[in-house]
């Protein structure tokens, strides 16, 4: 507790705050809270609203500092040690970013992104692991029934973020879009068909994907967004994916894009959705989510391109002085 900052301050007062081995005196307290000289002269009326403030402090994945505060990125499953859990009067929180790994893209729909988690919270001291789940597969599917590999979960904290959900393929309703953090893009059937809802999100997680239609796929849903319903852009174009949100200095769970039957493509969400496919002209290829954004895969037809799901990231900053 802050000491007072008027009246009569006792030795005792100063030592209940601070510490120190009886008996007390003066000099045990040179340093001990900015404003106190480290030697020489020292007097009760210098300790008045002073506080023995601790601080958070951590070692483990990657480190950078600004300022009051330390940042620590984790581009893959590590472990985050604390040895410092601080105090009010300083800092004993920590705020973090868990973002899932995204959803592979398949054959129409868009690969929803990871699920996406932004807070804070107060830890002790010791090892927290940190989990980073990898993107889901992408597959092909042409005419078959084949949805895109969900993404892994990432973790930290006892706090769990869910993978993206896979993109739908092509003979719906048999085989919807999986449901995940951000859901995946919806499908179409192969004969005039209707309307393919993309599958749910996760509240507080994500957004769910776009709706699918003969020959247009939905895009999948972003940690900003949903994603685009499949003709939203004109006949045949497929959605685009859902866009991310923004945190720790940049956008990151972008959901992926969803099939187009021209060769137009459709546009991965930003913060690492994958492009979707398009079918005419020069068959454009679709693209993967990218690496530690959560991503969404993008869409394709049948071609072998790489349509993956991009792994996720934990981020955790809090105030170190």
């Amino acid at each position: 507790m802050t000491l007072q900052s008027s009246g009569a301050i006792s030795l005792a007062n100063i030592a209940s705050e601070f510490g120190g081995s009886a008996p007390h005196s003066m000099n045990e307290y040179y340093g001990v809270a900015s404003g106190i000289p480290g030697s020489g002269a020292i007097s009760m009326s210098q300790f008045y609203g002073k506080s023995n403030a601790q601080y958070v402090y951590a070692t483990g994945g990657s480190v950078s500092q600004s300022g009051n505060y330390r940042t620590h990125y984790f581009y893959s499953s590590g472990t985050l040690t604390f040895s410092n859990a601080g105090n009010a009067a300083g800092s004993n929180t920590v705020t973090y970013l868990i973002l899932a790994g995204g959803g592979g893209g398949t054959g129409v729909g868009g690969g929803g992104a990871g699920g996406y988690r932004y807070g804070s919270t107060g830890i002790g001291t010791g090892g927290y692991y940190c989990a980073v789940g990898g993107g889901g597969a992408g597959r092909s599917s042409n005419y078959n029934n084949t949805t895109g590999g969900n993404g892994g979960n990432s973790s930290f904290a006892g706090i769990t973020s869910t993978g993206g959900g896979g993109g739908a393929s092509a003979l719906e309703p048999s085989t919807p879009a999986n449901s995940g953090g951000s859901g995946g893009g919806g499908g179409f059937d192969t004969g005039a068909g209707g309307t393919y809802s993309g599958a749910s999100g996760i509240s507080g997680q994500g957004n769910s994907g776009g709706f699918g239609r003969r020959l247009a796929g939905g895009g999948g849903g972003g940690a900003g967004a949903s994603g685009q319903n499949g003709h939203a852009r004109g006949t045949h174009h497929g959605g685009n994916g859902g866009s991310g949100s923004y945190h720790f200095g940049a956008t990151r769970g972008g959901g992926g894009g969803g099939v187009s039957w021209v060769a137009s493509t459709s546009s991965g969400g930003s913060g690492g959705g994958g492009n979707g496919g398009g079918l005419q002209g020069s068959h454009n290829w679709p693209t993967s989510g990218s690496g530690n954004t959560g991503g969404g895969g993008g869409s394709a037809w049948n071609y072998s391109a790489t349509r993956n799901g991009g792994s996720g990231i934990v981020i955790v900053q809090y105030r170190f002085q």
